[in-house]
């Protein structure tokens, strides 16, 4: 019975830890999805805009009504000369006596502008977040993407050298026959073997590359080191041509992107915050009010009331208003100039980003040639050397031709995949890459 035991539980065992290993398959949105959820830095962004909420809050309740209670029992004496009392025969000090005093006190800002620019300017300041939050997420998603196309490509240049490896290795087979056979000499024979190892080369460099390309991306995802995790690649992508003129592209951009809506909330903001600095400089009214009892103990008080308005008017501030007009005007003009140079760099990056794809699309249908033309020649020289027509050299060299073509069009690819994402990004969202790619 024990041992029926023991092997049910080495068995849920083996089971649960085959479960751990399978790695979960995700499609590439799925991979972008995900990212929105478990990316550290996706989620700080987050937690940010939640504290600059907080702070508007804050702001806030500097214009609501605040209401305290006071409750205290004190012990004190009191000075009747002080006070103007002075009776002949009679101390000039009285008690100690006991004073108890409870009242809730009520105060409220009645008009205060320069506290109302301040909530203003904080109300920006949360949308300045979220815009932030927004360009995090939007950073994030197309650093997956073109990790993610990193690894397709990684995994495309290890599956090619993989097929030339085998290629290599029948190659050096038939140079061993020939070579028994007397049609080929020891030359042939070293040039096949020295061919195959730097395929062997080639495949474990491949590897290498997909291994690091993969911890980065399951870093960026937010995932932990030892989660094991598959992305589908997708088919062949062929993009949609773009139906407007790039200018209205460059257009469109500047008024997506989350980057340029945080520099105009940060400019509202600081503009508000410069005119709450003026404001400092105007009168200000408050209210306050009391009501309580006040005795010699809690049964031995009366009621008692307080209730008043306050009106302050600054009159000579040792220049404190002044500098902080100063200081809110500088940072609007930071803010101000920094506009002026994203938008410039919104423009370059769409410019850039089309410009790219434009020529990755068009050298692709020639490396995609090349690469024909040279699969071609490596079996025609597979097929002489066979025949004892050609010497091994003319098949090394188709060899290389073809792993140089191969990787060229790989490369060329991918770079267009990756600049059609970064024109998504820079057009102001990452999955419009999916929208303008038709498979």
């Amino acid at each position: 019975m024990k041992n029926a035991i023991g092997v049910s539980l080495w068995i849920m065992l083996a089971l649960s830890a085959m479960a751990q290993q399978v790695p979960q398959k995700l499609t590439l949105r799925q991979a972008l999805e995900l990212a929105e959820k478990r990316s550290p830095d996706v989620e700080l962004a987050a937690l940010r805009t939640v504290e600059a909420d907080a702070q508007r809050l804050v702001a806030v309740s500097g214009y609501q009504p605040q209401l305290g209670i006071t409750v205290g029992n004190t012990y004190q004496t009191s000075n009747l000369q002080g006070l103007g009392v002075i009776l002949p025969g009679a101390p000039s000090r009285v008690g100690p006596y006991r004073v108890f005093n409870g009242r809730p006190q009520l105060t409220a800002p009645v008009f205060d502008l320069s506290l109302l620019s301040t909530i203003h300017a904080a109300r920006e300041r949360v949308a300045e977040s979220r815009y932030d939050a927004e360009t995090v997420r939007q950073t994030t998603l197309l650093a997956v993407l073109e990790l993610s196309l990193n690894l397709f490509q990684a995994e495309s240049r290890l599956a090619a050298a993989t097929a030339r490896l085998h290629t290599a290795e029948a190659v050096e087979q038939q140079a061993q026959q020939a070579a028994a056979a007397g049609t080929a000499s020891q030359l042939d024979l070293e040039r096949t073997r020295q061919q195959f190892f730097a395929e062997q080369a080639a495949v474990t460099q491949a590897t290498r590359d997909r291994g690091v390309v993969k911890a980065m991306l399951r870093r960026t995802i937010g995932l932990e080191s030892d989660a094991a995790f598959e992305i589908e690649a997708p088919e062949l992508l062929d993009f949609a041509e773009r139906g407007m003129p790039f200018d209205n592209i460059q257009h469109g951009a500047a008024e997506v992107r989350s980057e340029l809506s945080a520099l105009q909330a940060r400019i509202r903001a600081a503009e508000l915050d410069r005119q709450s600095a003026q404001r400092e400089r105007l009168p200000k009214l408050g209210f306050s009010g009391d009501y309580g009892v006040v005795g010699a103990g809690p049964d031995q008080s009366l009621s008692t009331y307080t209730v008043g308005a306050s009106l302050t008017i600054p009159v000579f501030t040792g220049g404190r208003i002044r500098a902080k007009v100063q200081e809110a005007q500088a940072k609007l003009s930071q803010a101000e100039a920094e506009l002026r140079k994203t938008r410039l760099a919104v423009a370059e990056e769409v410019q850039q980003a089309a410009i790219e794809s434009d020529a990755a699309h068009e050298a692709l249908g020639a490396a995609s040639n090349a690469t024909q033309a040279a699969r071609h020649a490596l079996e025609l020289s597979r097929l002489r050397f066979q025949a004892g027509i050609t010497s091994s050299v003319d098949v090394a060299t188709a060899e290389d031709a073809l792993a140089q073509a191969e990787d060229f069009e790989i490369r060329t690819r991918y770079d267009w995949y990756a600049a059609e994402a970064r024109l998504a990004r820079a057009e102001g969202n990452v999955y419009w890459f999916f929208e303008r790619g038709r498979r």
